[in-house]
Formats: C-alpha cells, sequence, structure tokens
C-alpha cells in the first residue's frame, strides 16, 4: 500500500518490487518477476445502464475497491437481473420497456455495495501505526469475528423496478431451504429450476383462474404448493417443505402466496387468495407495460418487516 509521502513512480519501479518481495525470501536468483504494477482502486457507477439495444453490466458499468469482494459478485447480479428480462422480452413475453427497470434496480443496489467496500476499505487501509494497533486490539478483542467486530451489513432490498411495491417484503432477496419436488429433494432453486416461481400454502391451480395460468405458463413460471413434511404432495404441483422453513413462516407472516423473481428476490406477497390472484395481475400488467425508469427510482420504497425470512 502506498504509504503518505511515498511517490506513485517510485512504487512502480522493478527495485522496489523487489524490496517489497525481499521479506519474504524471494530474489532474482529464486524466482522470476513476470510483471508488476500499481493499482488505484476506484469508487465509480453508471448513471445510464441502458441506451436503446445497448446494456452494461458488469465492470463496464461499475468499479468498486476489492475490500468486500464484491465486484464480481455484482457482476453476477446484473447478469442475473438482466438474463431473465432479456429473455421474456425476446421471447415476446415481456414488453421491451421492462429493461429500463435493470438499470433502476442494479444501480441502486451497487452503489450500496461500492459504499460497503469503501467503509471497509478505511478499516483495512490505515497507515498511522497507532491507529492500526488500535484497529487490531479492537478485532482481536472481538474474536477477529467481522459479524461482531463490524457493523451489520445487510444486502439492501430492491426498492424500486419490477416489484410490487405495495406488497410486504417486496424486493427482498429469498432464503434457501430444501423442498420436495417431483421425486426431487434440494434447496428451492436447485429442485424447480430457473424461472418465476409461484408458491402458496393452498394449491395455485385452485385460486388462480385459468387466463392466470395461462399468463404463468407462457413466462415459464413453476407453481408450487407448499405444504407441511406430515401433509405429502402430490405430484403436480405440490412440495414438501423438507427444512419446515418455508410453511411455517408463511403462517408467521400472514402469507398465502408468493411470486419469487428468476433472480431470487420477491416481487411480492399476498395475505388472502384474492390477494394471491391481483400478485399475479399486477406482475401481468407489469410485464406488458412496466413503469418507466424514472417513474420507478423515485416510486416510495415497499412496507418491509425488517423480520421476515422471506
Amino acid at each position: 500500500m502506498r504509504m503518505p509521502g511515498e511517490p506513485v513512480e517510485e512504487l512502480g519501479t522493478e527495485a522496489t518490487a523487489w524490496r517489497l518481495l525481499a521479506p519474504f525470501g524471494q530474489n532474482p536468483d529464486t524466482c522470476a518477476l513476470e510483471r508488476h504494477a500499481v493499482y488505484t482502486f476506484r469508487a465509480r457507477w453508471a448513471d445510464t445502464w441502458r441506451s436503446g439495444r445497448l446494456l452494461l453490466a458488469g465492470d463496464a458499468a461499475h468499479l468498486m475497491p476489492p475490500f468486500a469482494g464484491q465486484g464480481m459478485c455484482s457482476g453476477i447480479r446484473d447478469a442475473a437481473n438482466l438474463s431473465f428480462k432479456l429473455d421474456l422480452v425476446l421471447r415476446g413475453a415481456a414488453d421491451p420497456a421492462v429493461l429500463d427497470t435493470y438499470g433502476v434496480e442494479r444501480g441502486a443496489h451497487v452503489q450500496h455495495a461500492i459504499g460497503m467496500s469503501v467503509e471497509l476499505g478505511k478499516v483495512v487501509c490505515v497507515t498511522d501505526a497507532d491507529e492500526a494497533a488500535q484497529r487490531d486490539a479492537a478485532l482481536i478483542g472481538n474474536g477477529a469475528d467481522p459479524g461482531r467486530a463490524l457493523p451489520p451489513l445487510p444486502a439492501p432490498p430492491l426498492t424500486g423496478g419490477l416489484l410490487a411495491r405495495d406488497r410486504v417484503g417486496a424486493g427482498r432477496l429469498i432464503r434457501q431451504a430444501r423442498v420436495s419436488h417431483r421425486g426431487r429433494t434440494g434447496q428451492l432453486n436447485d429442485v424447480v429450476g430457473r424461472g418465476f416461481v409461484v408458491a402458496s400454502t393452498v394449491d395455485p391451480r385452485t385460486v388462480l383462474s385459468p387466463r392466470r395460468l395461462w399468463f404463468l405458463r407462457r413466462i415459464g413460471a413453476r407453481l408450487l404448493h407448499l405444504v407441511g413434511q406430515q401433509a405429502g404432495a402430490d405430484g403436480g404441483v405440490g412440495a414438501v417443505d423438507a427444512d419446515g422453513f418455508y410453511v411455517p413462516h408463511c403462517a408467521e407472516d400472514g402469507f398465502v402466496g408468493v411470486v419469487v423473481r428468476p433472480d431470487h428476490y420477491l416481487f411480492g406477497t399476498a395475505p388472502t387468495r384474492d390477494g394471491f390472484a391481483r400478485l399475479v395481475d399486477d406482475l401481468e400488467g407489469q410485464l406488458a407495460a412496466p413503469p418507466s425508469a424514472a417513474c420507478a427510482a423515485t416510486a416510495p420504497a415497499p412496507t418491509l418487516i425488517a423480520e421476515s425470512a422471506w
């Protein structure tokens, strides 16, 4: 790390590289220096993520310091968000304007990741010896456990874009638990596969009209009837809550059904059967004529329950 008063030009020399390697027993007689470089960490993000048929993702859309390890992770989240929307648009199952929600959602989320990386960098990049000693003592005193030594940094929910914004829990990542479905038992996303998941503690086929079921088939949604371990499930849409996680939390949070996006964020939740049907209607309406990016960016944040496990 560059110390106060240390010129970049000096750090960039081969002699400096060997000096820094010397404490580890490395020298020109023991190894070959293939490459050395001085990096300047940056925190930047694009204001515009889509222009017509051009879309930005990964390092083209954001740069961040490495301290939280979120650079590539953010790029993977970009791909997860954009890919299912592109798929819907290219198959004619969604209006192209739905792509405008991509930048709204990812721009806000990545700014949080960048801010977290910058703050962790302030913990790592302490050049004053006394301050560094105080930092080390505090970390060691907490068992070198980041969960105890650092403030909690949960992933933020989505607050704009392709969401049922008036629904409790909309925009939160779901937690993965095991289910048994069609002869397979495993994590929900592994067993169900890609696509929207429309899950309910009642059989969704008895709640949703034929027109709504046709729409869900058109977008490739997976229907699930979540049941407890003792209830058993039919071979169609039935899914046994193998870990006893989803059914109890639906009861605790007052949900009859939920719609989960392909990138594992909650589109929305429903406390009643009628509300479940309207939730599917909301998804259909947004895919057919989604709000503009500007409107979505200024929309009020959804009401969230912090203790919700979804």
